[in-house]
């Protein structure tokens, strides 16, 4: 669709997050916790409230800072609280443990957007912003449809939890997780608001997007530790097996990183668009502190097991305070590639503060950071 479109979307998509992120301080995944313990249609009720009135202050203050355009705000407003709704939806379908339903509804509204951008994009030859904002909201207003009808027939005949209302814990409990999803969000995006020019956000976002991808290794392995840790009494052995398996997904990523080097430059040409050449040596200089993320993610997932939310969002805070510190001084001198140099600064930050916490609480030796006789019984 090219680089100008491209980071049109990129923003869109940005400032949709970011409301979405604040929204779910009530609506995320910390209010699975007190689903079977509550009413869930009050729940509901003070949740849809807290949607609306958050997504629409949200909107006003990027209007205020000139970060949404005036043109397109009621259309974040619109698709934020949309989206919003819809994975509020999700979130109370899989604290009442309704997984199948709960899979289907998830994948529903990404699986639309692709069939929308086909017969827009590639059968009717539409390449334009409006093409995307048409596909969007094709896919999240039936989704949305789906999971709510979903979430209240699934209230019929349902006997309703006593207990009273926990408003301010749940606040409570959601801040912390997502203060530090918005930080680790903002360490990297803010360079979208930075870069100005929808062409270079297009570039930057295509190849953040690419080269993340790498995050898959890490993203299936950091469930299952998260489950071992939350269960597992041994703290020794929960620290040594989460520094072998963080290892693991690092030579595994540097291996994807070595692959992308010898790819050639035409190859993302042929990709993604004339307009993408510098692709791969933007992903080159994002490599490094995409490492240092796939290494550290398996620790931030440790810390969740542990309930110490508060370390990753100490990380994170630091991994964004980076970027806000070097992101304007190095896009100004050296343009895209000093996006990508903040960016990897930011992440090598917030990785570095993990590794120091989480080798410092679990007493281990600096040196088996590049040790790799791996203990291979602590996978049994």
């Amino acid at each position: 669709m090219g680089s100008e479109v491209v980071g049109q979307i990129s923003l869109l998509i940005l400032n949709i997050a970011v409301i979405q992120s604040v929204v779910e301080i009530y609506s995320g995944s910390t209010l699975i916790y007190f689903i079977p313990k509550l009413n869930v249609v009050k729940v509901y009720v003070v949740g849809l409230l807290w949607i609306v009135f958050v997504a629409l202050a949200c909107n006003l203050l990027l209007l205020i800072l000139g970060i949404v355009e005036y043109t397109f705000v009621h259309h974040v407003i619109i698709l934020s609280i949309l989206f919003s709704l819809h994975a509020f939806h999700l979130i109370v379908i899989l604290g009442k443990e309704k997984i199948k339903h709960y899979n289907f509804l998830a994948v529903l509204q990404p699986i639309m957007l692709l069939i929308f951008l086909y017969q827009f994009v590639l059968v009717q030859g539409d390449k334009s912003f409006s093409a995307y904002l048409s596909a969007l909201y094709f896919s999240i207003v039936p989704a949305f449809i789906v999971s709510g009808l979903t979430f209240w027939f699934g209230q019929k005949n349902k006997t309703s939890a006593n207990e009273s209302f926990q408003f301010k814990q749940i606040l409570s409990n959601g801040f912390i997780n997502q203060m530090a999803n918005l930080s680790h969000t903002l360490s990297n995006r803010l360079n979208y608001y930075v870069l100005g020019a929808s062409a270079l956000v297009g570039v930057y976002a295509n190849s953040t997007s690419l080269v993340e991808s790498l995050w898959v290794i890490s993203a299936s392995i950091s469930p299952l530790l998260l489950t071992h840790v939350a269960n597992q009494r041994d703290e020794h052995n929960q620290g040594r097996l989460t520094l072998l398996l963080a290892k693991v997904c690092f030579l595994l990523s540097l291996v994807g990183v070595v692959t992308l080097y010898f790819l050639p430059a035409s190859f993302f040409t042929y990709l993604l668009g004339k307009d993408f050449y510098d692709t791969k040596y933007v992903m080159l200089y994002l490599a490094p502190g995409v490492l240092c993320i796939s290494f550290s993610s398996i620790l931030s997932h440790y810390f969740s097991g542990r309930g110490m939310q508060r370390v990753q969002l100490s990380a994170n805070l630091s991994g964004l305070i980076m970027a806000g510190l070097t992101s304007y001084i190095l896009i100004l001198k050296f343009g895209l590639i000093g996006a990508c140099i903040s960016a990897s600064l930011s992440y090598c930050t917030q990785a570095l503060v993990l590794i120091f916490i989480f080798m410092n609480k679990n007493k281990l030796r600096w040196i088996e950071l590049i040790k790799f006789s791996f203990d291979k019984h602590l996978l049994n």
